[in-house]
């Protein structure tokens, strides 16, 4: 299956999305469909999943609980992070934490994970570190928006930063638990799906 058609039609979705999120009579409509866009991005990233196995489902389970675990524990720990309050934009909620969270903490591991296993390095520490960056880069980009966007707030400089060095070590987990479990890296939507995503938000840093 191609997945050129797959590939313009996210990017349509990104530019269009990109002037819904930056156009102030628009946005209220955008915004509510945030779940959606990145639900969207996950299927195209399963879909476009090659050679699947047992190993790919436990690694998209781990990232998913990771991700949904993390999150709950920084809302209800206000004492760690200081006070971390996710809006209405993202969706329903359980325990706190919109459920769409973790589904973003799947894409981030595994479109990374593809991303940095095409390069020329055999260390699984290293390309574990180094595809954790990337998960904290993007999320990192993120949050510079979330408040305005009504995602999430951090009151504590403190505590974002502390929230990003758990994320890291996390994200490190699972990159190790990819490599070692050796999920397929074969999925031409990874680059898009992250590049994407990365130069989305730049784009909303930047006009917003």
């Amino acid at each position: 299956m191609s997945y050129v058609p797959a590939v313009i039609l996210l990017m349509i979705i990104y530019m269009t999305s990109l002037v819904g999120f930056t156009t102030a009579h628009q946005q209220a409509w955008y915004l509510y469909y945030t779940p959606y866009f990145i639900l969207l991005n996950a299927i195209l990233l399963l879909l476009y999943q090659k050679e699947w196995s047992k190993s790919t489902l436990y690694f998209g389970a781990s990232a998913l609980l990771v991700g949904f675990v993390v999150e709950v524990l920084a809302v209800q720990t206000a004492s760690l992070y200081g006070t971390y309050i996710f809006g209405t934009t993202l969706g329903f909620t359980v325990l706190g934490v919109p459920l769409v969270m973790p589904i973003y903490w799947f894409i981030n591991a595994l479109s990374t994970a593809c991303l940095v296993s095409k390069l020329p390095v055999k260390s699984p520490w290293i390309l574990s570190a180094l595809g954790a960056l990337l998960m904290v880069l993007l999320t990192g980009i993120v949050h510079q928006v979330a408040p305005k966007l009504d995602f999430w707030s951090i009151s504590s400089p403190n505590g974002l930063i502390r929230l990003s060095l758990i994320s890291f070590l996390l994200g490190f987990a699972l990159q190790y638990l990819f490599i070692r479990l050796k999920v397929s890296t074969k999925n031409p939507m990874a680059v898009y799906v992250y590049g994407g995503l990365l130069i989305f938000f730049v784009g909303v840093l930047s006009f917003l």
